[in-house]
């Protein structure tokens, strides 16, 4: 009988952890040195069988694809050897339906983006809005940690008896539900002064709100700096979103925000043009 690869024996680790454990967790359960644990890690990382996500220590996600029939194409940038066994282990992992693995944060941003432009017309009352993803700029610079939020809407507010047209930039912070955590609130807090309301939004993937050790202290740092708190329970569907904490509009510089608005796509600079007209 062959022996098992390094790589399948980490990826049948992961799979019995439910296909989402920390880092710290899953060394201390294969029992291997760092050297080691970090060098089969960016293997499977550079294969996309495995993606990294947030917390303490740093957390590790099996990538399982929708179909077998997808299988060879993940495995395809492994050494020859490991192909068979890693095969074997995410079938098991495509079959077990028990432990369903978490849904990365990556994956929010897309189905976020219309929702957020219903929310802030609905909920907030902007008559034109727009939204893009601005976590994926690849290497530009933004200013610094945490000076990128992973989306941004920029929408007018029209009043009933002022002349004026208001401009708001919302800022967006995202956190999958394995990652809800106070850190999410002073990275919101970071992008005050780049825009007049900031918010975070936690993915509970259907968990009770009030299940997550930090909820509390996320709710009281949140309504004390002025950063929106918003709980979604399903991110498709804005029945489903609760605004525990209303952001307050910040004091930023307009010509900061104006530079804000400025990295963003020319076809949304352009609808912003029209819309301030």
């Amino acid at each position: 009988m062959a022996r098992p690869t390094n790589s399948s024996i980490f990826l049948r680790a992961l799979n019995e952890l439910g296909g989402l454990a920390g880092n710290p967790t899953l060394r201390a359960t294969l029992n291997w040195d760092d050297d080691k644990y970090w060098r089969v890690h960016q293997e499977l990382c550079d294969a996309g069988l495995i993606a990294r996500g947030r917390g303490r220590g740093g957390t590790v996600i099996l990538q399982t694809p929708k179909d077998v029939d997808d299988l060879p194409a993940l495995v395809e940038a492994l050494p020859a050897k490991d192909a068979s066994s890693v095969t074997e282990i995410l079938k098991e992992a495509i079959a077990d339906e028990t432990e369903p693995v978490a849904i990365r944060e990556l994956d929010l941003y897309e189905p976020l983006n219309g929702e957020l432009v219903k929310f802030l017309k609905t909920r907030k009352g902007l008559h034109e809005c727009g939204c893009q993803v601005t976590a994926l700029l690849g290497r530009r610079d933004t200013g610094g940690s945490w000076s990128r939020p992973d989306l941004m809407a920029v929408g007018v507010r029209i009043y009933e008896y002022l002349p004026t047209k208001s401009v708001e930039v919302h800022t967006f912070e995202v956190k999958a539900s394995y990652d809800v955590s106070v850190k999410g609130v002073l990275e919101a807090l970071s992008h005050r002064e780049s825009a007049t309301h900031s918010h975070v939004i936690y993915h509970t993937d259907g968990k009770d709100w009030e299940s997550f050790p930090e909820a509390r202290r996320i709710e009281q740092l949140a309504a004390r700096h002025g950063v929106g708190v918003i709980v979604a329970a399903s991110i498709e569907s804005l029945d489903d979103w609760d605004e525990l904490v209303a952001a307050t509009r910040s004091s930023a510089d307009p010509d900061i925000i104006d530079r804000t608005i400025g990295t963003l796509s020319e076809q949304l600079k352009t609808n912003i043009r029209k819309w301030t007209r």
